[in-house]
């Protein structure tokens, strides 16, 4: 599928790629976190990254489980920012700053997650219209 046939399922696979990769960096990197954290936050950051890379691969590759790789990772990222970003919001352990750019990127996600779903059910719906 091409960038004009699929533009907002490949927006969601670079966010998801771009923003999770920076996930894994970051959480390497915090030395505040203990072993347990870290490696929660790893793996969830991991499991993102390779729901990015199967998404950019079904879509360059056309696959018969394009349309659950897109569901699966929809959900994720819905379900995951529901949860993360009130708490993030709520707790005073962070600062403006961090609370403005995670609220920025869980309405990214959350926008871009419905726009692909939306683009994908378009696409079905076309394609079944046409046989």
């Amino acid at each position: 599928m091409s960038w004009r046939t699929a533009p907002w399922r490949w927006a969601l696979a670079v966010w998801t790629l771009g923003i999770w990769a920076s996930r894994v960096r970051n959480a390497i990197a915090d030395d505040d976190l203990d072993a347990a954290a870290r490696t929660s936050a790893i793996v969830i950051a991991v499991a993102f990254v390779a729901g990015g890379a199967a998404l950019a691969f079904t879509l360059w590759r056309p696959h018969q489980l394009h349309a659950i790789v897109v569901d699966l990772l929809v959900a994720a990222g819905i379900i995951r920012w529901s949860i993360r970003g009130p708490l993030i919001l709520a707790s005073d352990e962070w600062d403006a700053g961090f609370k403005v750019v995670h609220t920025g990127l869980w309405l990214v996600t959350v926008a871009l997650s419905v726009m692909a779903w939306r683009e994908l059910r378009s696409s079905h719906g076309s394609a079944r219209h046409r046989h």
